[in-house]
């Protein structure tokens, strides 16, 4: 059996202390049958049960929230006002990955039912500081201090002092944002577990990481959170630039016991390794086999660095001549962990490790060392100094007196309210590398790049021109858009028009351009008669246009200006489609649970647009249809798709929209629109789609 300490918990565990589920027994928080059912008979017993297993999960610990979560959502189908309901769905995306999520379910059980539970204010705080809504944070953190003053919980209010200070420190960082781009290693590297603490080899060529991912039936959780346990992960670069599916690393290094990485020797020949155990866990050295291209069984720090506490990162100067760690070492530190160094004699012994200072190290928690290779500058994260929540990463450089500078706050994008953790730059000095959590991840924490601007650039991702059909709304307030601010001082001219597709003429109607940085309105047009239309940005990069035509199709799109000349306009003609009586058009980002009728959440995006749609056009009426492959029984495939296609429906009348405007139905695979004879064909049959009944 692994031993039960990992990093991670190390790392967090005060953070999911916050919410613990004792804490939810003792108020007998609990959603009773009675209270859940209502006059709908029809899916009672599938949402109960769904109920009841998704109470299991989420005692089990943070580790199976996700699970819990969509069996909650799958109930929430079935009555999507129960209160404790909402807030039980909240909590579950507060302490996962969509914080957006968390805060609607969390504001609507509030406005409910306010003392719904003690904490509810505090988490429904947590929720908009999350999404860097920072003056509501702190209105709904002073309520809850006041209410914890009153019942004497001190180390509540002590906590909330520290979460109004980030928010203050948040609202100043947003103010001069960083020109970066942060995009996502991808799932060669990054899994639906929590994936962080990447270190790459001298050549940039490997990357070696920690992760707890699932890896087969015999993987174990950890008790403390739920998550599985630790082992480290590796990666290796291709001729073309493409990263290979990240495995476990061979050798005597994954073993029953937590295994994180924590550090790598500059000549890439020793793995410094978090191994969880006794004393909080301690760190322990593998040296790699040179012929056997193998790592060796790990041997332990010399006994001085280590302690009755903790130790974690560690990282050495180029001459490897001193050693800088993490170490929760009560007669060292100053509180939490901090950071140390040790320095080798004549001898080649480590000196006693030594603070690095009350300027560095702080009475709250570092994390994460990584110093340049001529030693003169240290990024490292804190949930002191300046933090805008969580851990933040930070930088410092040395005096010519052998001093370290102030540490500054890296700054938003790269910091955000979540916990920003194990900056790092390769040799190559090209891109920076860390891990949090951004909206469109994998699932938990990822292993994302950083693109400063002004050196060498990345190339944006390209978004697919498309219909209602296809395109996510992506544009949210807070730290998930990706920057890509590039400022010039001309204006850019667009133009063209919007074209009825099937006649060619030209139509009347509003165009709005979403700047996708700031997820706010840039410009507004509103087309001639003639369908002719003219507008102006200050800066050439990709807006969103949305498009909106009386009785035609609602229509997204994304303009790319980035090479758009001061000297002429460019032009651009949106063609929209006219709403029909019989129109019909397939929904491309709809998803279910495996032979269920449970919406995932990432349906949710594609769904908005259809509410969107039934808004600028008030007397429409669709059916919403569900389809199926030609796999399994006619009957069995039938349910599915009419299950399926009324979950579609529940979610848009749960948004406001009139039930008697949609209906739903369920044609099994009676309707192909491709052979069943391949993957392919069968992926394109399995689909919802809507079609226009009246207008």
């Amino acid at each position: 059996m692994k031993s039960i300490v990992s990093l991670f918990v190390f790392l967090f565990l005060i953070e999911f202390s916050v919410f613990s589920q004792k804490e939810e027994d003792e108020f007998e928080l609990r959603i009773k049958k009675k209270d859940f059912k209502t006059e709908q008979e029809e899916g009672l017993k599938e949402a109960w049960k769904s109920l009841r297993l998704a109470e299991v999960y989420f005692e089990e610990g943070i580790g199976t929230y996700p699970i819990a979560r969509d069996h909650f959502l799958f109930a929430h189908q079935y009555n999507s006002e129960n209160t404790i309901l909402n807030y039980r769905i909240g909590i579950c995306y507060l302490y996962t990955d969509d914080k957006y999520d968390a805060l609607q379910y969390l504001r609507k059980a509030f406005n409910v039912a306010p003392d719904l539970h003690p904490k509810i204010e505090f988490h429904l705080g947590s929720a908009y500081h999350m999404v860097m809504d920072f003056d509501k944070a702190i209105e709904h953190y002073q309520s809850y201090r006041k209410k914890a003053s009153s019942l004497g919980l001190i180390n509540d209010v002590i906590k909330i002092d520290k979460l109004v200070k980030e928010c203050k420190s948040g609202k100043e960082l947003i103010e001069n944002p960083l020109r970066v781009i942060i995009s996502n290693m991808g799932d060669s590297i990054n899994s639906n577990s929590d994936d962080y603490f990447s270190i790459f080899n001298k050549d940039g060529s490997s990357i070696y990481f920690t992760s707890r991912r699932s890896q087969g039936k015999k993987d174990v959780r950890n008790p403390y959170d739920n998550k599985f346990f630790e082992d480290i992960f590796y990666s290796e670069l291709d001729m073309n630039g493409v990263w290979s599916k990240a495995v476990p690393l061979p050798g005597k290094i994954n073993t029953s016991s937590n295994e994180a990485l924590v550090g790598l020797a500059s000549g890439g020949d020793k793995l410094y390794i978090y191994s969880g155990g006794k004393h909080g866990g301690d760190v322990v050295i593998s040296e790699h086999h040179p012929t056997k291209d193998i790592w060796k069984s790990p041997k332990k720090m010399q006994k001085n660095l280590r302690s009755e506490q903790a130790e974690g990162s560690v990282f050495f100067n180029s001459t490897l001549d001193t050693l800088y760690y993490i170490s929760a070492n009560i007669e060292i530190t100053k509180g939490g962990k901090d950071i140390l160094y040790s320095t080798l004699d004549e001898g080649g012994k480590w000196n006693d490790p030594v603070s690095m200072g009350s300027l560095i190290n702080t009475e709250y928690d570092e994390e994460g060392i990584f110093l340049t290779p001529l030693g003169n500058e240290m990024y490292f994260s804190s949930k002191g100094h300046n933090s805008m929540g969580g851990y933040d990463i930070f930088y410092t450089h040395r005096l010519e007196d052998g001093t370290w500078s102030d540490p500054e706050n890296m700054g938003y994008p790269i910091n955000t309210p979540d916990n920003d953790l194990f900056f790092s730059i390769p040799e190559n000095g090209n891109y920076a590398y860390y891990s949090t959590i951004r909206n469109g991840g994998f699932g938990g924490k990822d292993i994302y790049k950083i693109t400063f601007l002004g050196s060498e650039k990345e190339l944006m991702l390209s978004i697919e021109d498309i219909l209602i059909a296809g395109i996510p709304d992506t544009i949210k307030k807070g730290f998930y858009s990706l920057p890509e601010t590039i400022a010039i001082d001309s204006f850019f001219y667009l133009t063209g028009k919007l074209i009825d597709n099937e006649t060619g003429e030209g139509l009347f109607g509003k165009l709005e351009f979403i700047d996708i940085d700031k997820s706010t309105v840039a410009a507004t047009a509103i087309s001639a008669d003639s369908g002719l239309y003219k507008v102006k940005f200050a800066e050439g990069k990709n807006y969103g246009v949305e498009v909106v035509v009386k009785d035609y199709l609602f229509y997204l799109d994304v303009v790319d200006m980035t090479k758009a000349s001061a000297d002429e306009p460019m032009v651009v003609d949106f063609r929209l489609d006219k709403i029909e009586v019989g129109t019909k058009v397939v929904l491309e980002n709809i998803y279910f649970e495996t032979s269920k009728s449970t919406l995932k959440t990432d349906s949710y995006e594609q769904l908005n647009q259809v509410i969107k749609f039934l808004e600028n056009n008030e007397t429409i009426r669709l059916e919403i249809s569900g389809h199926t492959d030609n796999t399994g029984s006619l009957k069995v495939n039938t349910r599915i798709s009419k299950e399926r296609a009324k979950a579609v429906v529940d979610y848009i009348v749960s948004q406001g929209i009139n039930s008697s405007r949609l209906e739903s139905k369920g044609y099994a695979f009676t309707q192909p629109i491709s052979p069943n004879d391949t993957e392919e064909g069968r992926e394109k049959n399995r689909r919802v789609e809507f079609k226009v009944l009246s207008k």
